[in-house]
């Protein structure tokens, strides 16, 4: 994961906070400039999990990934169960986009305690992985430029060439980068998306194969590209979503991990 890996060390240290934000959370307020729909729907649900498969080189990856919506805000939590090396490690994110707050936390098991990604590594990866923070977000997260940048944008590499993109200035502590992000105009929702670095790309997202409508379109399977590195990279959700109690998310992480491999047995194969 080049950059992102040799930051790795620099993550487990840090413990400053982007932003603390409450843990509540379901379909976002309206007028908060961030996007109606959030990403990752899932049609109905508004607190539910899913299983996801990947295969980076010759590792298989395995994840667990739950969401809670509630009061225009949103609980997300991503756990890694595969490979061994990883397996124990956690992200959580909290997200008020009427607030403008986007908090994120993680855990991996050689830390002694969690820690806050500082504002500097939200747009980048979860270490050893190729799991964005930006791709498990809501929404839009809300320090990067207020407005889109007035600038040609050129999403042919991707499977939505046509969708509506705009391009975001990094926050200040991330000189040079933007993200471009591509709406689909029919669904509302972010289907693309290309961090770059002084107008070279660094990484792509995009969603490589919807799911059905009435599970609110929740990706089967998303890729991810390295450009420098040429690297390609296929995640794919391993059966239907589930529901999960929301009071699972006012526990600690192990607590709603052990919920979602219960709900989930069978599905994350």
């Amino acid at each position: 994961m080049g950059a992102d890996e040799a930051r790795a060390g620099e993550t487990r240290t840090a413990t400053t906070a982007t932003a603390t934000g409450e843990a509540a959370t379901a379909p976002p307020r309206a007028g908060h400039g961030l996007g109606d729909r959030p990403n990752l729907d899932a049609g109905p649900l508004t607190s539910f999990g899913f299983a996801v498969r990947a295969s980076i080189g010759r590792r298989p990856m395995r994840y667990l990934i739950a969401r809670r919506l509630r009061g225009g805000s949103a609980e997300t939590a991503l756990f890694v169960l595969a490979p061994v090396t990883l397996a124990g490690t956690w992200v959580r994110i909290s997200e008020d986009p009427a607030r403008r707050v986007c908090d994120v936390r993680t855990f991996v098991p050689t830390m002694p305690r969690s820690v806050r990604v500082v504002e500097r590594q939200v747009l980048g990866c979860l270490p050893l992985t190729e799991i964005g923070y930006l791709d498990l977000m809501a929404w839009r997260y809300p320090r990067l430029g207020a407005a889109p940048e007035d600038r040609d944008t050129d999403m042919s590499w991707s499977a939505w060439p046509d969708a509506r993109a705009c391009c975001y200035l990094g926050p200040a502590s991330t000189p040079g980068l933007t993200v471009t992000e591509a709406t689909d105009p029919r669904t509302g929702l972010v289907v693309a998306r290309s961090v770059e670095r002084r107008r070279e790309p660094v990484r792509r997202w995009e969603i490589a194969e919807p799911g059905r409508p009435d599970s609110g379109g929740l990706p089967r399977r998303v890729r991810v590209s390295l450009p420098p590195s040429g690297r390609t990279t296929e995640f794919h959700r391993a059966g239907d979503p589930v529901t999960v109690p929301e009071d699972a998310f006012d526990h600690d992480p192990a607590h709603l991990r052990d919920h979602l491999e219960r709900a989930l047995t069978g599905q994350d194969g």
